[in-house]
């Protein structure tokens, strides 16, 4: 009798087993995967942005025609499930987690329904969350992209001001699939969450001899790149692409960043991945070791492709761009387009850089859009979406308000106005408070990562296509700031400091006549360059000229190895730091 009581214990302890193992059963063959009716997830928590860890832990549940569903991982960790034999749907029915969790299905930037709560930031669609209505039954390639909302009471409050009240902690994607992937999804990237089409890429959809392997560069061990692999699989950067409005939602996304894995600020998660970048690119790893880490960031930069090039019809989006709330979008697509064997996402990319500057608004990418071809050498700065006399204005306006400027008799304020603006005359570098001030120098952090990874891997820099980073950057670290060959003229200083309002163009004596643009309607216009002493000079900040700024959001190994890593972009003339003399013919008084 005990022996048939421990044969049945036993059994049950089998089964139970069984039953655990499931979708993680660990099998790679297609013809025999895994199968169940339950996945269960968790993502290991950080505290990039302050406050108190907490595991966020994601519970499906579905079947297929009331069986078992097939299922497995993709090369990332991600699950995807297909329907069993002879069945040709899969119905989910239910999600739990430990927090406030919504699910939208194939989500859209400009509609959809994660982190409802007192702020929605103007894309959030009740309507959108699937998880009031399940169960729901799917087919074909479907994403289903689950999100838990920060709780700020137990973990503390959302990054910043802007956004307490609805922040996201953590993502989990769900794929439903026709049929079970080859290898049962183990070389298989997650397809993309987003988009008008899916693409199911395998391993050999890429070339992974191009990705670099330095042996100045320092990898990371399994505990490392199981971080990084968490990171991307788990945040998602889709959210921060700006909508055909120009505008984008929440200060560019930054309250969908994954809370408990990234900073929510969007320099803070750029330098994260431009870390992981360089984690993958040295020798120290096998690149079976780097594999999951891989897959995670490959299919975070698919994401991205998808998100900007394959919108519904009639839809613009842009990159974005502007102070450094926007970088790291553009980067993780060509960082995904130049490991492909298809050249196709390569050379839609290629065409970003050349034409980044082509209007005049904050289109982006960030890392590319801030450096534009002045008169003698690139400079840097945003364009403002101000329009007529505005435009001009704003720049003078902040000029003049800053009291920043060579011969200002105010006390230099460089928190006025607009804060990251370039020179609209191309001459020096911005923004007009006093250049090198402000969201510069945390732009270059970002910038001189974003150059490295083109020294480092040639075909980054082939689909960048945008030598100007390389020439801005080298030049800002070797020389420093461009100020001292500038024609146009200083605020005249008999104008009154109250009433003179350049950005309206009204109470002002002597703006458009002895300083500021010739023309303050017209947006080309060129400035004035002759000066009426004692009241202006020529040079709005010459005393700057060389100055080096600090870096923020850098790499700590981009800045240990810089010289290293430099040498690989080559030295030539075209790329090394040449500052301009002063302007011949002008009288610096």
């Amino acid at each position: 009798m005990l022996k048939n009581i421990i044969l049945i214990f036993v059994g049950l302890l089998a089964i139970a087993s069984v039953a655990e193992a499931a979708c993680d059963c660990g099998s790679i063959n297609a013809a025999n995967p895994c199968t169940g009716q339950s996945i269960s997830i968790t993502v290991t928590a950080g505290t990039p942005n302050g406050g108190t860890a907490v595991n966020s832990i994601y519970n499906w549940s579905f079947n297929s025609g009331g069986e078992d569903a097939k299922c497995g991982q993709f090369a990332n960790g991600d699950y995807w499930i297909a329907p069993a034999s002879g069945q040709g749907n899969i119905t989910l029915t239910g999600l739990a987690s430990n927090g406030d969790v919504s699910a939208d299905v194939n989500p859209k930037l400009e509609s959809m329904g994660l982190f409802g709560g007192t702020k929605i930031y103007g894309n959030y669609n009740a309507a959108e969350n699937i998880i009031p209505n399940l169960p729901q039954t799917y087919s074909g390639i479907t994403s289903i992209l689950a999100g838990i909302k920060r709780n700020e009471i137990s973990e503390g409050n959302c990054g910043t001001s802007a956004i307490i009240g609805s922040c996201a902690d953590s993502y989990n994607v769900l794929t439903v699939l026709s049929s079970v992937p080859a290898l049962a999804g183990s070389e298989t990237l997650r397809p993309n969450i987003t988009g008008e089409t899916k693409e199911l890429l395998n391993f050999d959809d890429f070339d992974f001899t191009r990705l670099p392997a330095k042996d100045f560069l320092t990898g990371t061990n399994t505990a490392g790149f199981e971080i990084i692999r968490q990171r991307w699989s788990h945040n998602t950067e889709i959210f921060g692409i700006k909508d055909v409005s120009g505008t984008g939602y929440s200060e560019g996304g930054r309250a969908f960043r994954a809370h408990i894995l990234v900073d929510d600020y969007g320099a803070g998660t750029t330098a994260s991945w431009n870390n992981s970048m360089m984690n993958l690119f040295s020798d120290d790893n096998t690149l079976d070791e780097k594999k999951p880490a891989l897959a995670a960031m490959l299919s975070y930069g698919l994401d991205l492709y998808h998100s900007m090039n394959d919108a519904p019809p009639g839809v613009i989006r842009y990159w974005g761009q502007g102070a450094t709330q926007s970088p790291g979008k553009f980067l993780p697509a060509v960082f995904m387009a130049s490991l492909r064997t298809d050249a196709t996402e390569a050379n839609l990319l290629k065409t970003v850089g050349p034409n980044v500057n082509s209007v005049k608004d904050d289109r982006g990418p960030h890392e590319l859009g801030q450096i534009h071809q002045g008169k003698t050498t690139p400079v840097w700065g945003d364009f403002t979406n101000y329009a007529g006399s505005y435009y001009l204005g704003a720049y003078w306006g902040s000029l003049l308000k800053s009291q920043c400027y060579d011969g200002a008799t105010g006390i230099c304020n460089t928190g006025i106005g607009k804060k990251t603006q370039l020179d609209p005359h191309g001459y020096i570098d911005g923004p007009p408070n006093r250049p090198g001030s402000n969201y510069m120098g945390s732009s270059l952090g970002v910038q001189k990562s974003f150059m490295a990874a083109m020294c480092l891997m040639p075909k980054i820099r082939e689909i960048v296509n945008y030598e100007n980073l390389v020439i801005y950057v080298n030049r800002i670290v070797d020389f420093g700031l461009v100020t001292a060959n500038d024609p146009c003229t200083t605020p005249d200083s008999r104008e009154n400091l109250t009433t003179c309002d350049p950005y309206r163009n009204t109470g002002c004596l002597y703006y458009g006549t002895t300083w500021g643009p010739i023309n303050p309607e017209d947006v080309d216009s060129d400035c004035i360059k002759n000066p009426n002493p004692p009241y202006t000079k020529v040079g709005r900040f010459t005393a700057l000229e060389g100055n080096h700024i600090g870096i923020a959001y850098g790499s700590g190994q981009v800045e240990s190895n810089w010289t290293a890593i430099k040498a690989l972009c080559g030295s030539t003339s075209s790329i090394d730091a040449t500052p301009p003399g002063a302007p011949t013919g002008l009288e610096v008084i």
